[in-house]
């Protein structure tokens, strides 16, 4: 969380700055670097922390994953740069503006995340969770800072780039120091079956979820503009600092899920997975709801008056946000039980709808909805997702969806009540007010949560120790001392 707030600061002075143009070319760049990243993991990256967390021998695993983190890293570099040369060689088109300077800038970017992976997937695998957000913290830390300088100086979009690869290698650095200092014993990829035979199934997922990650920026530059890029992704990553919440929780559970799952023990998975998902609606709920009412003051203090208009889809985001946030958890499960072939399948069929939808929405030609098309795509395909997962998680282990989770949507009305009562005295025009009407959010919300029943002594010990500061100091110590 940390980490997701270093990044919006960064977006804050990158946004103020710099224009929905730059930001906008910068963002559109690394989503066609990214639409081939793919290729550097392809689902070998949850067969590795599956088979860690069932007790593989962990030097097999790493030298097993390690070998096919290269091949596959090398992969799509190629593929990048031969996209681009036959791209704008042979068939003479241009890529929005965007230099090959700056694509070559961005493959190093990702070439170095990815070469990390291979360190941060195992310390997910073997959950040694401060390893973890150590890491991801030092990118925002070198790299904010960077951000920053340039925007404040009004630079330009190479110099944008080269923060974000400088702080992709601190990362790469740090990751890779931590994983080789445990004097790993390098073998044989010995488990390249296994890994594979599990992998399978992810391969197609993996692929279409990352193009479907870009799509949205991708069919936005093609038939209209870099602002318009800019417009909508500034919202989407603004709305990813509550995601990495949900994130975090599902790298959480996934070893958890496979060692249960192993065990045989479902009835724990349901409780986990109930759980996980209650804090994520606690956190999430209130937000999604004071962005959905006030969404143009929200992109205005947060973004900057050349986003304002940004508030035409964040609401609708926020909405998307949500449902994705709620999914995580389910989502992870399915994998973790051995089902990967089940989350190949709604992926395939949510990302066909996401796309299909865009391609209606979007562009001139037809209902030229432009960045909100993109929004409202994304959230029609979600919702069918969402629905899809459900039912997928029922079937393989009887995880029915939580009935008293209505009982926050009671609690959420009260938070709207009283936010709607605070804006009939004070308007939402100031950072400190946005914060205060956030505070009054929960400040209602949470109260009628535990009159019900859905908000208990427990809940709120679980959310002091996560912000205990003395306690998580004396845990990440203790984790970097522990030689596995």
């Amino acid at each position: 969380m940390v980490s997701s707030a270093l990044a919006y600061v960064g977006l804050y002075f990158m946004t103020r700055y710099l224009g929905t143009e730059i930001y906008g070319t910068v963002t559109y760049t690394m989503a066609f670097v990214a639409t081939f990243n793919a290729v550097s993991d392809l689902g070998f990256g949850s067969a590795h922390v599956k088979k860690v967390s069932e007790g593989e021998d962990p030097n097999a695993c790493i030298s097993t994953y390690a070998a096919i983190k290269l091949i596959l890293t090398g992969a799509m570099a190629v593929l990048v740069l031969s996209s681009v040369f036959i791209w704008t060689g042979p068939m003479g088109h241009t890529l929005s503006g965007t230099s090959i300077d700056l694509i070559l800038l961005f493959v190093l970017y990702q070439v170095l995340y990815d070469l990390s992976s291979i360190a941060t997937t195992t310390f997910q695998a073997r959950m040694e969770m401060a390893k973890m957000p150590l890491v991801t913290l030092i990118d925002p830390l070198v790299r904010v800072p960077l951000i920053i300088f340039v925007s404040v100086n009004r630079m330009g979009v190479w110099e944008l780039a080269l923060a974000y690869v400088i702080g992709a290698i601190a990362v790469a650095a740090l990751a890779l120091f931590l994983m080789f200092r445990e004097k790993v014993r390098w073998q044989r990829p010995v488990l390249m079956r296994q890994y594979f035979n599990f992998a399978l199934p992810l391969i197609l997922i993996t692929i279409i979820s990352t193009v479907s990650g870009s799509a949205d920026k991708l069919i936005i530059g093609a038939f209209w503009t870099a602002s318009d890029v800019g417009l909508y992704t500034a919202p989407a990553v603004f709305l990813g600092v509550f995601a990495t919440v949900s994130t975090a929780v599902s790298m959480l559970t996934f070893p958890s899920f496979s060692k249960l799952h192993a065990e045989g023990n479902l009835a724990e998975i349901r409780e986990m997975s109930k759980q996980a998902e209650r804090y994520i609606v606690m956190i999430g709920l209130p937000i999604t709801i004071l962005i959905i009412m006030f969404p143009y003051e929200v992109c205005l203090i947060l973004l900057g008056p050349l986003f304002i208009e940004s508030g035409d889809a964040i609401a609708i985001m926020a909405v998307t946000n949500f449902l994705t946030m709620m999914n995580a958890v389910h989502g992870s499960q399915i994998v973790a039980v051995g089902r990967p072939d089940i989350s190949a399948r709604i992926t395939i069929l949510t990302v066909a709808i996401n796309i299909s939808l865009m391609l209606l929405f979007i562009p001139q030609y037809g209902l030229g909805l432009s960045y909100v098309g993109a929004a409202l795509a994304l959230m029609i395909g979600n919702i069918i997702g969402f629905i899809m997962v459900r039912y997928a998680v029922w079937r393989l282990t009887r995880t029915p969806p939580n009935p008293r989770l209505a009982l926050h949507l009671v609690a959420g009305a009260a938070a709207a009540l009283a936010m709607f009562a605070l804006d009939m005295v004070i308007s939402v025009d100031r950072f400190y007010t946005l914060i205060l009407f956030g505070l009054v959010a929960f400040a209602a919300y949470l109260p009628v949560l535990a009159l019900v029943g859905e908000f208990k002594r427990t809940d709120l010990q679980y959310f002091l120790d996560l912000i205990n500061v003395r306690k998580m100091l004396a845990y990440i110590s203790g984790e970097l001392r522990e030689k596995k």
